[in-house]
């Protein structure tokens, strides 16, 4: 019976990771299950690279070799909302109006702007993150135009 104790203590655990695990099975099943394949590379790696990931963290939960002792305060949540808000809104309406990588510089520059604890009054701070702003943006195009060929959505501002 002791096993069993051990195994229903490291549930709570387990539940997220094991959603993350059924959300990428879905991920990797849509992803494999299309007509044409090649706007689909991306997605299917990263949904195998998801399902083997979360496969191997449910296991560890499991096992009791991952807890994570931390409780869910109303500041934890605050401070993830806030960054679930911008990529919400990313998704759903800035990429397809304004264009995947104007949205996407957008986006960057909002979260980095609400997680920086630097000051906001010193333009040295604006200049850094306009800089990682930019060499974010060239990633995502080496990323996705140059190397994977995804289609992405264009918008007013491409």
């Amino acid at each position: 019976m002791n096993g069993l104790q051990n195994l229903l203590k490291r549930l709570p655990d387990a539940v997220p990771v094991g959603l993350v695990l059924v959300f990428s099975l879905w991920v990797a099943f849509v992803s494999f299950n299309v007509e044409d394949p090649m706007p689909y590379l991306f997605p299917r790696l990263i949904s195998v690279a998801l399902v083997a990931l979360s496969a191997l963290a449910l296991v560890r939960c499991l096992q009791g070799k991952e807890q994570s002792n931390r409780t869910v305060t109303t500041g934890l949540i605050k401070n993830v909302s806030a960054g679930i808000a911008v990529m919400a809104v990313f998704v759903f309406f800035a990429a397809e109006f304004l264009g995947f990588y104007a949205a996407s510089a957008l986006a960057f520059l909002a979260i980095v702007t609400f997680y920086d604890p630097s000051s906001h009054a010193e333009l040295r701070t604006w200049v850094r993150r306009v800089g990682a702003m930019i060499g974010f943006l060239a990633v995502m195009y080496g990323l996705f135009t140059l190397l994977l060929k995804v289609q992405i959505p264009r918008g007013l501002l491409i």
